[in-house]
């Protein structure tokens, strides 16, 4: 026992030393290496939602030809009920029937009893076509088309024929599809399309038939808030890099780099417009690339704003466009900004964009619609009937669509769309106002 306060006292002095020195091995210890703490990676958020090919590659109308008459319809979900049906063919023995055929003869491939039409508003190359349905051949030819005919006039052999039609350039060309079931395809396609609305045509207008729906149809005006992108959420994607800084030479403001590219807004427009001046050039493009570089494109930054469809193409000029629809009608706007206009070109040596114009504005629905009957399609082709017999023969199509605008109330926060009447001629969108239906002159620009 008289050694116990002498034990107690040396292990106290050993837990003090012991503390001590831990201590001073903490404080004087540095890492030979430290492992590099990751930051945080930045959140890229898209201007908006990627699409896929046949969400913007859309027809525009279909059509069922019957031994009694001719039904339609532009609606989406009638128009995805075929498309739908689609998704399961097999498309083979894809071949040319002729290179040149002409009215007469694309008529005899298209409006004949026991077929369906589908309405392209521009060429679709064959690829593009391939990516939305199979088509088993291996060499899938360039070409494009803008209709695209279903013939069940064979289905008793359990097939059915496809022809694939260029209206404009008169190319056709024929596929087979097997069907196993074709009382399924009568029942679920055939049989509602003979409820959807007639439609009829002049033979005095166009060089090819133009049908339209031969009632009243109702359609709806829309009231839309309207929010401008900033103009900098497009610099940060369009351009390379980060090295742009503001332009102040531009009215409206915008931005521009060391490489002379430019982006401005068009306020008057309410729209945008980017320029790489070291991409322009005279080479045509090859149709499916346009296609897919553009969606590509579109996507990377996130420009489907709104719905867009394509509209059309100029391949020789590298030119696309994509379309304002609302409910699958498409928009037009003087003077506001209503498509998706792109133009290619090269630069160093790959392919990128000359110029992109677009609307700068997301348009956002305040719920306030008003139902408006217009014109029958009877009542259109009878005042399209008063034309010069010349400028009847230029009209190549006719549609219901929007025209949108801003709301006089209130122009910097709502837009208005109105349904109207319009017509193509010479390549060009001209508005039928209810006054020119009821028997007032045209004011042909």
């Amino acid at each position: 026992m008289k050694y116990i306060e002498q034990i107690k006292s040396i292990a106290l002095f050993l837990l003090v030393f012991l503390s001590l020195a831990l201590t001073f091995i903490i404080w004087n210890f540095t890492p030979t290496t430290l492992d590099p703490i990751d930051p945080t990676p930045a959140i890229d958020t898209a201007i908006a939602d990627t699409k896929k090919i046949e969400q913007v590659i859309r027809p525009l109308k279909i059509l069922y030809h019957s031994e009694e008459n001719i039904t339609g319809s532009v609606n989406n979900d009638e128009i995805d009920l075929f498309l739908n049906s689609m998704d399961q063919w097999q498309i083979s023995d894809l071949m040319l029937l002729s290179d040149e055929a002409t009215a007469d003869e694309m008529i005899e491939y298209m409006h004949q009893p026991s077929r369906a039409v589908l309405y392209y508003p521009g060429g679709v190359p064959f690829p593009v076509l391939d990516a939305m349905v199979d088509i088993s051949d291996t060499n899938v030819p360039e070409a494009t088309i803008n209709r695209l005919v279903v013939n069940w006039e064979s289905s008793a052999n359990g097939e059915l024929v496809v022809y694939f039609i260029n209206s404009e350039s008169g190319r056709i060309y024929q596929g087979v599809t097997p069907i196993s079931d074709f009382s399924k395809f009568e029942r679920n396609i055939i049989a509602p399309s003979e409820q959807y609305p007639l439609y009829i045509t002049n033979e005095s207008i166009g060089t090819m038939p133009i049908y339209v729906p031969a009632e009243p149809v109702n359609l709806s005006s829309y009231v839309y808030l309207y929010e401008e992108t900033p103009l900098e959420e497009y610099a940060d994607r369009l351009f390379d890099g980060s090295s742009f800084q503001p332009a102040s030479s531009l009215m409206d403001g915008g931005y521009t780099d060391n490489t002379g590219a430019f982006l401005e807004k068009e306020a008057v427009i309410k729209g945008l417009n980017y320029v790489q001046s070291k991409a322009e050039t005279a080479d045509p493009a090859i149709p499916s690339e346009l296609v897919f570089n553009t969606i590509k494109f579109i996507n990377d930054h996130g420009g489907w704003t709104n719905d867009y469809y394509y509209f059309g193409m100029e391949p020789l000029n590298q030119e696309i466009e994509y379309r304002l629809f609302i409910n699958n009608i498409p928009v037009f706007g003087s003077p506001l900004s209503t498509a998706i206009d792109v133009k290619w070109g090269i630069a160093d040596g790959e392919e990128q964009v000359f110029r992109y114009e677009r609307p700068i504005y997301i348009l956002e629905p305040t719920g306030r619609t008003v139902l408006k009957d217009q014109a029958s399609g009877s009542a259109v082709l009878a005042a399209l009937a008063r034309l010069e017999e010349e400028k009847r023969a230029a009209v190549t199509d006719i549609m219901l669509g929007y025209e949108l605008m801003r709301n006089s109330n209130d122009p910097d926060r709502l837009m208005v769309a109105e349904p109207i009447w319009y017509y193509r001629m010479d390549g060009s969108w001209l508005k039928l106002p209810n006054d020119v239906i009821g028997g007032g002159p045209f004011g042909l620009e």
